[in-house]
């Protein structure tokens, strides 16, 4: 066993490193807010409601649950009826056995299930692609984020759709390596998952749409993200389209209207970068006052997509950012991030490009210098003295 930790030593202490700066940043979480939102209501009524209640009686345990909180519940027609969450059944369904077992805190327990899983494939991610320094520098910054770790562990949907993010990359990774209909099978399933478990595919559609596109413009060839893109963006939109057509209540175009004070689609695409430039200024306001970790990380991705702008890291970015972009500013309000985590994994592997060349750079620099094999005894002694005064 000693030999074992003795060889795996860096892998060792990357995994301590980082699952103990998650267990630290979910215990200050706890300390200083609640697990439980105003959006916490809809997924625990229809957790209770899975576990075998009826649609009163989980409406009744929700209501014990958030008056401690202070969280309104509307009547039961609007709590399961609601078209904008009605259609985000994936995390009650999984919460719902725990919820039976556990009562409310078996979502906030489902929730945390997941937060750690995310962390340990974001961290695996990281580590193949980049190394070990870079994989424990950027979780260590989106451990210890506020906003992150917030909408993370929360009784939120946010960590279960960067999840299913994750892991259409993780499966396209795998389609390159092996081109087979299942894995494009795969791909669909966990963006339709993703469909009903947050409306925020067209992040990641967007991602593998850019990616596609500029990978292709710039190899002047089909390129190697062109079935992904296809499958993944032919598969939100259908979702999309099932989702609109089913669950008529909320409408994302009337949304856009009213938060751009415009009473026709054309006045209010007139407004967008004016509404664009508020979203952005506050976030970033947010930012500096409570999280610079999350601000770094923001810098560092951006950082990686101007630098390497050849890589597929980067182009991924940017379609993520316009998906992004697309769900804020129609929604018209600053969100924290929080409609940006479905696509936390760009950030991250983009982030990790300007890291992983300073590394890089560094192990170059070691590769340069003079053989210790070839430096006389002289020189040794000179090199201990100078380390004794420096």
């Amino acid at each position: 066993m000693t030999t074992w930790v003795r060889d795996r030593s860096g892998d060792v202490l990357t995994w301590i490193v980082v699952l103990g700066s998650f267990t630290v940043g979910y215990v200050s979480y706890v300390l200083r807010l609640p697990f439980f939102y105003p959006d916490s209501r809809y997924y625990l009524a229809m957790s209770f409601w899975f576990s075998g209640e009826s649609q009163d009686a989980a409406r009744d345990l929700t209501v014990e649950f958030a008056d401690a909180y202070r969280v309104p519940v509307p009547p039961v027609d609007q709590l399961f009826g609601w078209g904008l969450v009605q259609p985000r059944v994936v995390l009650p369904f999984l919460a719902a056995l725990p919820v039976r077992l556990f009562g409310p805190f078996g979502l906030a327990g489902t929730v945390l299930v997941i937060a750690l899983v995310m962390t340990v494939l974001f961290t695996q991610i990281l580590r193949r692609r980049y190394g070990n320094g870079v994989a424990v520098t950027v979780m260590l910054l989106v451990n210890c984020s506020y906003q992150l770790m917030m909408f993370n562990a929360g009784m939120l949907t946010e960590s279960l759709s960067a999840l299913w993010t994750a892991l259409t990359l993780v499966v396209t990774w795998a389609w390159f390596r092996r081109r087979s209909w299942w894995l494009l099978t795969l791909m669909a399933a966990t963006v339709a998952l993703s469909a009903f478990t947050r409306q925020a595919t067209f992040i990641v559609a967007g991602a593998f749409v850019v990616a596609w596109l500029l990978g292709s413009l710039m190899q002047r060839r089909w390129n190697a993200w062109g079935w992904p893109a296809l499958v993944v963006a032919s598969t939100a939109l259908l979702c999309q389209v099932l989702q609109t057509a089913f669950f008529p209540s909320f409408s994302q175009l009337d949304q856009f209207l009213k938060k751009a004070e415009a009473s026709s689609l054309g006045e209010a695409l007139v407004a967008v970068p004016g509404m664009a430039l508020r979203i952005i200024a506050s976030d970033i306001r947010t930012f500096l006052e409570r999280d610079l970790p999350l601000l770094v990380i923001i810098l560092l991705a951006l950082a990686g997509v101007v630098l390497f702008f050849r890589r597929p890291e980067a182009h991924l970015l940017l379609g993520a950012i316009l998906g992004t972009a697309l769900y804020n500013i129609t929604n018209g309000t600053p969100t924290q991030f929080r409609y940006a985590i479905p696509g936390l994994i760009f950030f991250a592997i983009a982030a990790a490009l300007p890291l992983s060349r300073a590394n890089r750079d560094r192990w170059r620099i070691d590769d340069r210098r003079p053989n210790p094999s070839a430096i006389s005894d002289h020189d040794v002694t000179v090199a201990g003295s100078a380390d004794r005064v420096l």
